[in-house]
């Protein structure tokens, strides 16, 4: 299921928002849920984190009245939690798209909220426009996995990647597949979360992928996959044979 996270400082507007989103989940019964709806980027960000799903649905003002945000840094914020995130901003400018490239941020879409008569049917458009992406995303049999590395976006193939380890860095994680080694703020837990049931951890500093191991030595508790030898956690030892078994 998406979660929707709305994020304006005028309150009239982010909850008339609110409730345009709301009907629409309800008339076009999308499988979807309004998370949290503020006027305070600290609180936004705060629903954001406890939230476990990713790659969820983010309107946010652009000109946020708040000493520490506006639209474009709470958004950098956002990417850095839920790199797979649509972000759709709501500004009174149409001409900002290119705050968005300065940011890095790969906005979804532009609402501009002082046309009150177009805003329906405007957020009707991006919300029919984003399910339709999931849709051909989740058919896609080279569907990607997006990082956020320092300033750089990627778009890595599921196909293409090996594993991924714990780096010795805190809080960073490093992706191995074909010709890439991505180091990247994140951890397993999320990641295992974000990605399909193809990736499994094998140990508490390991996500793998099945299909890419070669071999597995239940004497010594490795597997390996492109020549690299990785440990298998006892506590994971069972639920990587049921899975190899289920192949």
């Amino acid at each position: 299921m998406i979660k929707a996270f709305i994020c304006d400082d005028e309150e009239i507007i982010c909850q008339k928002i609110t409730d345009i989103i709301a009907k629409q989940i309800l008339i076009q019964n999308y499988d979807m849920e309004i998370a949290c709806s503020t006027t305070s980027p600290e609180e936004l960000l705060s629903a954001i984190k406890k939230e476990e799903t990713k790659r969820n649905l983010y309107f946010l003002d652009v000109e946020l009245k708040n000493k520490d945000f506006d639209g474009f840094l709470l958004g950098k914020e956002i990417r850095a939690i839920d790199p797979n995130g649509s972000i759709i901003y709501i500004t009174s400018y149409k001409d900002l798209a290119y705050k968005t490239f300065q940011y890095h941020l790969e906005a979804f879409d532009y609402i501009v909220k002082d046309l009150p008569e177009k805003l329906t049917e405007s957020i009707a458009g991006c919300l029919s426009s984003l399910i339709e992406k999931l849709q051909t995303e989740n058919i896609d049999p080279i569907a990607c996995y997006t990082i956020k590395s320092s300033d750089v976006i990627y778009h890595v193939p599921l196909n293409d990647i090996y594993y991924f380890e714990t780096s010795s860095r805190s809080h960073y994680v490093i992706l191995y597949g074909k010709n890439q080694y991505i180091e990247f703020l994140g951890n397993i837990s999320d990641i295992q979360k974000e990605l399909s049931q193809n990736f499994i951890k094998v140990h508490r500093s390991y996500l793998v992928s099945i299909d890419k191991i070669e071999s597995v030595d239940l004497k010594h508790q490795t597997l390996t996959i492109a020549g690299q030898s990785i440990p298998i956690s006892r506590k994971e030892k069972s639920n990587l044979l049921s899975k190899i078994g289920s192949q």
